[in-house]
């Protein structure tokens, strides 16, 4: 069973626009919760004390900031690999 993958992104943030084409380019499901609109959204990026977006919730794990090679380590890591 593979896991959940959340993204926190903001739409006016570049990088969190990375974030989701690379989510989204390699066929990687992803929930993704705008932290300006949902407040929810916006108390849980408080909760895991994250400076800003974008973060990303693989599982349990969390990435702070767009990195193609931790996020993809993470990805493989819960049997979610980058698929092409």
């Amino acid at each position: 069973m593979s896991a959940e993958v959340i993204a926190y992104t903001d739409p006016t943030c570049p990088h969190c626009q990375r974030l989701k084409a690379y989510l989204a380019g390699h066929n990687i499901p992803f929930e993704n919760r705008d932290v300006s609109g949902d407040e929810s959204a916006a108390e849980e990026l408080r909760r895991m004390n994250a400076p800003g977006v974008p973060v990303v919730r693989v599982g349990e794990e969390v990435l702070v900031g767009f990195d193609p090679g931790r996020l993809e380590a993470a990805l493989r890591s819960h049997g979610l690999g980058a698929r092409t």
